[in-house]
């Protein structure tokens, strides 16, 4: 059963007016900037660094200097602290937050006394590990469910849908696709994406496929004998508009989860957002109490790809019980301590 106890208690306002939020994240798609914007058009100022450095320094240490990594993201980190010291805020907002430093939350209350922390999990604990310092703050969240089962002090939230979705919520798009696989590039998934497309030629389905690796990963495949396929692979990310755009005009989105996490990924969300049925690996979609419509998704096996034919065939009606959580009611869940 998933955790919903919470580690302490605080009073949150009605509305984000006027309210000072430090945002802590990483820079993944175009999410850091949504999440700031909804927070902003709520009323909160919000001043957001990213969770570390993106440039050419932090890709030399973290490949080549490992030893260096920790010192590095410690000064990072310091250095918000740094900039942001004149500010009295209201609340320390922390997603994921990569290697953060034991005493930074620390650091932040000695500068920020009356504020409140909270941090949430779009990582597992085993892939980003965080339960060092997820103790520290007033609220934690996860994705994850395993991790929500396994640290009592957690609460379990899903992601949430971007308000861009809207609009292919309302407009019912002609299907040119029965099959989209997308999403960030490692062994099992490619391997996944292999077996699928042998499935789908066999059978008649039309497949779009598309996993994004960085051109660095690429040539550490090269040097390991590795080839990858480079019409499923693109060194560029695909653009949200595009991306959106195919997700409409899918029949199935297929989800082969992160072998290290078992939460349910951002795109798995927002295809249910918006009436596309799911195919996936990850049997804890079934444990997602938001998700009342059950033929909405299904389940395969990725070394033994089998779908039946009803599920691609057959096309749920646009429902409101399949709505999940706007990334309004996402934050204010997250700022409000809403049970609900």
């Amino acid at each position: 059963m998933i955790n919903f106890i919470k580690r302490a208690k605080y009073d949150m306002p009605n509305n984000f007016q006027n309210k000072k939020i430090l945002f802590i994240g990483p820079i993944f798609h175009n999410y850091h900037t949504l999440i700031k914007e909804k927070l902003e058009s709520l009323g909160a100022t919000v001043d957001f660094y990213a969770e570390r450095d993106y440039g050419w320094k932090f890709k030399i240490i973290n490949n080549f200097f490992k030893n260096h990594l920790t010192k590095f993201q410690n000064k990072h980190y310091d250095s918000i602290l740094v900039n942001s010291k004149d500010v009295d805020y209201d609340f320390l907002f922390v997603i994921r937050g990569y290697m953060l430093p034991d005493d930074f939350v620390l650091k932040f209350e000695k500068l920020n006394p009356k504020a409140k922390t909270i941090m949430y999990q779009w990582d597992s604990n085993e892939a980003n590990p965080f339960s060092n310092v997820a103790t520290l703050f007033h609220q934690v969240y996860s994705f994850d469910f395993k991790d929500c089962n396994d640290m009592p002090f957690i609460k379990y939230l899903p992601l949430f849908y971007t308000d861009d979705l809207i609009p292919y919520r309302e407009d019912k798009q002609e299907k040119e696709y029965d099959f989209f696989f997308m999403g960030w590039c490692f062994p099992e998934r490619y391997e996944a994406v292999i077996s699928f497309r042998e499935f789908t030629i066999a059978n008649n389905y039309k497949l779009k496929a598309f996993l994004y690796m960085p051109f660095s990963s690429y040539l550490k495949e090269i040097l390991k004998g590795n080839f990858l396929d480079r019409s499923i692979v693109s060194f560029v990310p695909m653009n949200r508009d595009k991306y959106l755009n195919i997700l409409s005009k899918s029949k199935v989105m297929v989800d082969v989860s992160n072998p290290r996490q078992t939460g349910l990924a951002m795109r798995v969300i927002e295809a249910i957002a918006i009436n596309v049925k799911v195919l996936t690996n990850n049997m804890n979609l079934k444990h997602e109490k938001l998700v009342k419509n059950t033929e909405i998704f299904s389940f395969f096996e990725e070394k033994n790809v089998f779908v039946q034919h009803d599920f691609i065939r057959e096309h749920s009606s646009i429902s409101l019980d399949n709505s999940m959580l706007s990334i309004e009611l996402w934050l204010k869940n997250i700022f409000g301590n809403n049970e609900n």
